[in-house]
């Protein structure tokens, strides 16, 4: 079973989002990172197990736009769907985060609800399988 890597410098946030997830009724094992340095660690030792990254804009020393650019020039980690769970939800902000990473699979604007996480990920997780 694939692990969800859930990057975001907020712990209540990440928090929430793993609750979402559990409760949708994902068994997934789940990684956390608090901004994009740490889930490149994270990624470094674990990227053949991560099926799905989960992250947010606005983060401290590595954002999450620089980290999803850095992981997209990576050939062994740039296949991992990537949806990015962040506030910043203009269409210039969604077309930026197109353009640095080709693959990326979905963009969630804060606030969401649990629906749309879920709706977001579940085809993602379970094409993942």
């Amino acid at each position: 079973m694939k692990k969800i890597l859930v990057v975001d410098d907020s712990g209540v946030q990440r928090k929430m989002i793993i609750q979402i997830i559990q409760k949708a009724g994902f068994q997934n094992p789940i990684l956390e990172a608090g901004d994009g340095a740490q889930a490149i660690q994270t990624l470094a030792t674990n990227f053949q197990d991560v099926g799905i990254v989960l992250c947010d804009w606005n983060m401290p020393n590595m954002n999450g736009l620089e980290f999803i650019s850095a992981i997209a020039k990576v050939p062994a980690v740039a296949c991992i769907p990537v949806v990015m769970v962040t506030t910043e939800g203009t269409a210039d902000k969604i077309a930026e985060a197109k353009a640095a990473n080709p693959n990326l699979a979905g963009y969630i604007a804060k606030p969401f609800t649990p629906e749309v996480l879920q709706s977001t990920i579940t085809p993602i997780l379970q094409s993942n399988i």
